[in-house]
């Protein structure tokens, strides 16, 4: 009989911690309204907006061959790059000397993630069934089981290491039965904190039954993005133009954006249920439409960010300054001497545009074809170049890796 007792509150306590997550209450009480017009952004030359431009050219040998960065990770002293043309993550070291390279198998490697604390790459060969571990050689550490308790996966293409065991993850609306044996007291929110076996401790920004046929699209870095601390994040939240720092204790909105009704999605287009499982294909159809914040940083007084739509165009990657108001197109800011005279843009080449943010310097990457072009563009002009540049393009060739960017802002715009 206490044996019988014993087990039934044991069982009970699990229940409890199983249903007990901590919600992180989202503080709302002071922001900055911040009022943008892309088609009001200006333009410049390189040495207007920018003290430093740094041009890394990647060591290119038949192994180190690759077509595009599709990610973008710094930590240590090496750049750990996702290329989904040959399905293969690389390491280069700072200075672009080829360190290793990790190959994927018949499933796409679509992200990958570095836990800062115990050097390490984690990536998935199975659609997020398992977890592969290596070091930064590139060697397999161990591969594991990335399902929790409830079969659900641990790590998503959304998480992030905020420690050497514990996780934070972006999960978008989901229309989950309470009734399915997969939903569990943390199905509805936004964000959630775990262990790496698969306990959620804490979760953010929980959302009702009405909200759970949000359908969500997404292109670009984010909702999540970090910019020079490990345990700290942007969360721009789908469709609202909000911007939020998330760490594992506090959720705060810090930016509320307001574009021009003409050029973004409606005001109502979350509340009105009327859009339930319509919004992508609204999208679609009406490609012009800012619908979503991508690609978001903080460097001192600058404020980077994507205004997205689903169309192309030369003002959706945008600088602005807190102190001056200026706001910055970076598809406009023309090439100088400060660059070399070599573009900052890669109009040959899509890239996932300003990749990585250490909290100093700015990462995006440009194309050989781009660069090659560009010095054969210049051929009258007499340029100084960097010892890195002047190899590259006396031995290199358009056929070459991209070439690494690196871009320190000015303070005051």
């Amino acid at each position: 009989m206490r044996k019988t007792a014993t087990i039934s509150c044991l069982w009970i306590l699990s229940v409890i911690s199983v249903c007990a997550q901590q919600v992180i209450k989202t503080d709302t009480d002071h922001f900055k309204t911040v009022r943008i017009d892309p088609a009001n952004a200006i333009g410049g030359n390189v040495s207007d907006v920018f003290d430093q431009v740094n041009y890394i050219p990647l060591e290119t040998t038949p192994e180190s061959l690759f077509g595009n960065i599709s990610q973008l990770e710094i930590v240590n002293d090496y750049y750990i790059i996702l290329d989904y043309n040959t399905n293969s993550i690389l390491v280069f070291t700072l200075n672009g000397k080829f360190h290793a390279k990790i190959k994927g198998s018949n499933s796409t490697i679509y992200k990958f993630l570095v836990n800062r604390w115990t050097n390490q790459i984690v990536y998935t060969r199975d659609n997020y069934q398992s977890m592969t571990y290596c070091d930064f050689d590139g060697k397999v550490i161990k591969t594991q089981k990335n399902m929790d308790q409830n079969n659900l996966p641990i790590i998503f293409p959304s998480s992030y290491f905020i420690s050497p065991d514990q996780l934070i993850s972006y999960y978008p609306y989901s229309d989950m039965d309470t009734l399915s044996k997969y939903y569990q007291p943390y199905t509805r929110s936004l964000l959630r904190f775990s262990k790496t076996e698969g306990n959620v401790y804490e979760i953010g920004m929980p959302y009702t039954k009405a909200e759970t046929k949000i359908d969500v699209t997404h292109i670009g870095i984010g909702p999540l993005t970090t910019f020079g601390n490990d345990t700290s994040f942007f969360f721009a939240k789908p469709y609202t133009f909000t911007l939020y720092t998330v760490t594992p204790h506090s959720i705060k909105l810090v930016y509320k954006f307001i574009f021009p009704l003409l050029t973004s999605i409606p005001p109502d287009f979350v509340s009105n249920p009327a859009n339930n499982l319509k919004r992508v294909s609204f999208l679609q159809k009406n490609q012009e439409l800012i619908f979503s914040l991508n690609n978001c940083y903080q460097v001192g007084n600058n404020l980077l960010f994507e205004a997205r739509s689903m169309a192309v165009n030369q003002e959706d990657n945008l600088i602005y300054n807190f102190k001056s108001s200026d706001l910055i197109a970076y598809k406009h800011i023309l090439p100088d001497e400060t660059s070399c005279f070599l573009p900052i843009y890669d109009k040959m080449s899509s890239n996932v545009g300003l990749a990585h943010c250490d909290g100093t310097f700015l990462y995006t990457s440009l194309s050989s074809l781009c660069l090659f072009k560009a010095n054969e563009e210049n051929k009258g002009k007499k340029i100084k170049w960097p010892e890195a540049l002047a190899t590259y393009f006396a031995k290199g060739s358009k056929k070459n890796n991209p070439v690494i960017l690196q871009l320190k802002l000015k303070d005051n715009l």
